[in-house]
């Protein structure tokens, strides 16, 4: 039976996405907020104490992050430095349908999760073991907005990522067709990637383009988006800062 797996920048079928540096996250809306009926809405905002560490936060789901009653997001200033990649999780994100949010170790990074009623209390922090790192709270009753074109280019993207992926994996690692049929299904992924393309309204278009201009190039070979995500992370990116992660469905394996 397929199984949902959560896309990642590095290999396929990891995490939840990619993800990598300059990611920052989209924020919660603007204090004040007027209404509909001409009523301003004033967002609270309240700062947590300051989290930190060094290496990892073992084991899952990592270390305790109280969370503010009432607050329906909070953003995190990230910061670690020495230039390697780090991953922050609020909670449980697959279970909540949210992103593994990543970036590089160069400062201060600003991270930004909504949060439900089935946020859980935690973080979970990767970094390299001898990494120093902090991580400061500012929690808002603004709501975490969604942008709804992101999300729908995301999860049309998904199903041409899996394409793509189930493709390569099917020859190159379980021989289950020939290269005849990887070309067939390519082609098949590629006209749906054109058409997303050509729709796209969002800061996806040009990552998408250039991932296409790739695809239908000589470049393209059995296996290579398995070695080399660098076109899909742009992609990921912006779809785990929206909290609408790439979702893979894997044809092969358990």
């Amino acid at each position: 039976m397929p199984h949902p797996r959560p896309a990642l920048g590095a290999s396929v079928f990891a995490i939840l996405v990619l993800v990598l540096s300059g990611c920052t996250a989209a924020q919660p809306e603007a204090d004040p907020t007027p209404t509909a009926t001409g009523e301003t809405v004033v967002s609270v905002s309240v700062d947590g104490p300051e989290i930190s560490g060094t290496g990892p936060t073992e084991p899952f789901p990592g270390v305790d992050f109280p969370l503010r009653e009432g607050m329906r997001s909070v953003t995190i200033d990230f910061t670690c430095d020495g230039g390697g990649p780090f991953r922050v999780e609020l909670g449980d994100p697959m279970t909540l349908g949210q992103a593994t949010l990543n970036g590089t170790c160069d400062g201060t990074t600003e991270l930004v999760w909504p949060i439900t009623e089935e946020t859980g209390p935690t973080l979970n922090v990767w970094v390299t073991n001898d990494v120093a790192w902090t991580a400061t709270p500012h929690f808002s009753t603004a709501e975490f907005v969604r942008d709804e074109a992101i999300t729908s280019e995301c999860d049309a993207f998904s199903d041409i990522y899996s394409a793509f992926s189930n493709a390569d994996i099917g020859l190159t690692e379980y021989q289950a067709f020939d290269e005849a049929e990887w070309t067939r299904r390519v082609d098949s992924a590629t006209v749906d990637l054109e058409t997303l393309t050509g729709a796209s309204e969002t800061t996806m278009s040009d990552p998408f383009s250039a991932l296409l201009a790739w695809v239908r190039g000589d470049g393209h070979t059995p296996g290579s988006l398995l070695k080399d995500t660098s076109l899909i992370d742009p992609i990921s990116d912006t779809c785990n800062t929206n909290h609408s992660p790439l979702i893979l469905i894997g044809e092969f394996g358990g």
